[in-house]
């Protein structure tokens, strides 16, 4: 038996390559769609669609979280840090507002600071293994200001003040 047509082989390598080409675009124009989709979804809520992009740059899928953050006062590349952290939107913008950066915070935090309370400390320049022992012996931060002023370790002010010594 003989065949008395061939396949042209031109023929052939056109269908590979448009199936090839249309295995890469019909995927890519999906994903492409998907996109646009959220973007616009995100654009009712005033994200802009460079601003949705940055969110999703940097970890953050959900707009209510995104909504969370910005309404505090964050950018996407701003409160990577603090909740790469563990830090709560609100927390963190208390601790931006006792002038504390990340690192700081989470020192303060680590021995039980709230940040209005290590704000005090902080503006009094404790650093925090001072405010710790200050603190230990029951002192505030005015309190304890005012007696290193006067060249008071915090266990001298404690003993002074229990004796009734007035600061």
């Amino acid at each position: 038996m003989q065949m008395k047509g061939s396949i042209n082989p031109w023929s052939s390598r056109l269908l590979i390559v448009l199936c090839l080409v249309l295995s890469f675009l019909v995927p890519y124009s999906g994903g492409v769609l998907v996109q646009k989709a959220l973007t616009a979804r995100w654009e009712r809520y005033g994200f802009t669609p460079d601003g949705t992009l940055s969110w999703w740059d940097n970890s953050v899928y959900s707009m209510k979280t995104a909504i969370k953050w910005r309404s505090k006062g964050f950018t996407a590349s701003g409160m990577r840090q603090w909740k790469a952290m563990d830090i709560s939107p609100e927390e963190a913008s208390e601790w931006r507002n006792a002038r504390a950066d990340v690192a700081a915070a989470v020192e303060w935090r680590r021995y039980a600071f709230a940040p209005e309370r290590a704000a005090d400390w902080m503006r009094f320049q404790f650093s925090i293994g001072d405010a710790i022992a200050w603190r230990k012996h029951g002192f505030e931060a005015k309190e304890a200001a005012a007696w290193r002023e006067k060249g008071m370790s915090p266990t001298g002010a404690a003993r002074a003040k229990r004796s009734g010594a007035v600061q």
